[in-house]
């Protein structure tokens, strides 16, 4: 990517976290990024394409995050347990981002498949590292198959419901920390073992 191009993204990133995508122009973002519309539209010839391409970048930040499975099950569910505040503290700071995604979305069919791309990304990610779990005694080996792929599903998932409907409604049940969700959900399929490091990964956080 070249200098004008990432130049151009970082001004659309912070326009659009400071006054929202609906209320920027691509001329505002030109001008904070110092080209011309002529040279952004270049590079992105839509608005949409902005979007598109922080999309882009926002899986390469997960790769980057989690790209490597950690070598030892302890490392494993540490990796998790921080996963779990680091997406929730991603999304409130980028709430401007996703808000825009899931709308555009609707009528934009490379933004939804690329949803669908990160979603499978994130089912990915944390299956395997639910099945090394498993075999090491960390996770209950009485739970079937099925009920891994269903908690799989359910913590890619409730992520974007819960954006979604803090964006919509008020109450206790938006309110809630989606990363002590999260971590509620893993921590029933945990093993005593499991559970026993997972309550010091809290502790320790607790303390930090």
């Amino acid at each position: 990517m070249s200098k004008l191009k990432d130049r151009i993204l970082e001004s659309a990133w912070e326009l659009f976290r400071e006054k929202g995508y609906e209320k920027v122009s691509l001329r505002a973002i030109a001008e904070h990024a110092g080209t011309t519309v002529g040279n952004l539209t270049y590079h992105y010839p839509q608005k949409e394409d902005l979007l598109l391409a922080m999309q882009i970048s926002t899986q390469g930040e997960i790769l980057a995050r989690v790209g490597n499975i950690p070598e030892t099950p302890e490392a494993i569910l540490e990796e998790l347990h921080s996963l779990a505040a680091d997406a929730e503290e991603r999304m409130l700071e980028r709430s401007f981002y996703f808000k825009s995604l899931f709308q555009l979305a609707e009528d934009l069919p490379s933004l939804r498949d690329n949803i669908g791309k990160s979603h499978e990304l994130c089912y990915k990610i944390y299956l395997q590292r639910f099945e090394i779990l498993q075999k090491a005694g960390f996770m209950r080996e009485d739970i079937p198959d099925t009920t891994f792929y269903n908690l799989t599903s359910a913590i890619v998932l409730c992520f974007s419901c819960w954006l979604m409907a803090r964006q919509k409604f008020s109450g206790k049940i938006v309110e809630v920390s989606i990363a002590a969700v999260n971590r509620d959900l893993i921590f029933l399929c945990l093993t005593p073992k499991g559970r026993d490091l997972w309550q010091k990964l809290a502790e320790r956080e607790r303390t930090a």
